[in-house]
C-alpha cells in the first residue's frame, strides 16, 4: 500500500497499466460537533478532492465504491446525501466527470452486520457476548469475501476505482494480487485525530 499526499509523474506513469484502487477514510459529522470539529471535518474532505486530483495522474477514476452501499443510481446517491454531504458533492463530481458509482455491499450480508453490530451495543452478559461476536466475526468475514469479488469483476486492467470506508477496515480487505492500494492521507486527517485525542485527554470537547 501507498501513502499519497502527492505522486510525481514518473511514480504516476509506472501505476497506468495496473488496477488501482484509492483508498480515502470515510468520517462523518455529528450532529452536536462542535464548530472547531465542523472546521477540521470540512478541511479534511477538501483536501481529499485535491489529493485524488494529483494521484488520478496514475490513472482518472472511473469506478466509485462506497461502504454501506448496496443500491446504485440515485437510490445511492441519496443514502450518500444523507451520511456525508461533502462526500456526496465530491462523488458526484467524479460522476459528472464519467465514474460510475457502483454497489460495494450485499444487501443481505451488510444487513446482518449492521444487526449484529447493533446487538454487541447492548449485551450485558459474557455468554451472550462470546455468542454474538462468534455471528459477528462469520458475517465479518462474509462481507469482505463479497467485497473481494466485486472487485474482482469490475475493475477491469489499467482502471482506477475509488473506495471510501472506515479506516479501521482497511486492515480487513482481501484484495485481488493484482490491484495496487493507495491510501490517501490528507494533513487534516492527523489535525482530526489530534483533536480527538485531546477530546479524550479532557483538553478539547468535540460535542457542544
Amino acid at each position: 500500500m501507498t501513502e499519497i499526499g502527492k505522486i510525481d509523474k514518473p511514480e504516476a506513469d509506472k501505476y497506468k497499466n495496473r488496477k488501482k484502487i484509492y483508498f480515502v477514510r470515510n468520517l462523518y459529522l455529528p450532529k452536536n460537533a462542535t464548530e472547531q470539529y465542523k472546521s477540521i471535518f470540512n478541511r479534511y474532505w477538501k483536501e481529499v478532492e485535491e489529493h485524488l486530483a494529483k494521484i488520478e495522474a496514475a490513472g482518472k477514476v472511473v469506478k466509485i465504491f462506497c461502504e454501506s452501499l448496496y443500491m446504485a443510481g440515485d437510490d445511492a446517491k441519496k443514502v450518500l446525501k444523507s451520511m456525508n454531504g461533502m462526500l456526496e458533492k465530491i462523488i458526484q463530481r467524479k460522476i459528472d466527470a464519467g465514474a460510475e458509482l457502483m454497489p460495494l455491499e450485499d444487501k443481505e450480508i451488510f444487513g446482518s452486520y449492521v444487526d449484529w453490530n447493533n446487538c454487541m451495543m447492548v449485551i450485558r452478559t459474557s455468554t451472550v457476548y462470546e455468542k454474538v461476536q462468534e455471528e459477528l466475526k462469520a458475517v465479518v468475514k462474509d462481507r469482505f469475501k463479497h467485497i473481494k469479488s466485486v472487485f474482482e469483476s469490475s475493475i477491469g486492467q489499467a482502471e482506477a476505482a475509488l473506495l471510501v470506508m472506515r479506516g479501521e477496515d482497511r486492515d480487513l480487505l482481501e484484495l485481488p494480487d493484482d490491484i495496487e492500494l493507495f491510501l490517501i492521507s490528507p494533513p487534516a486527517y492527523d489535525d482530526l485525530m489530534k483533536f480527538m485525542r485531546d477530546r479524550d485527554e479532557g483538553k478539547e470537547y468535540w460535542r457542544a
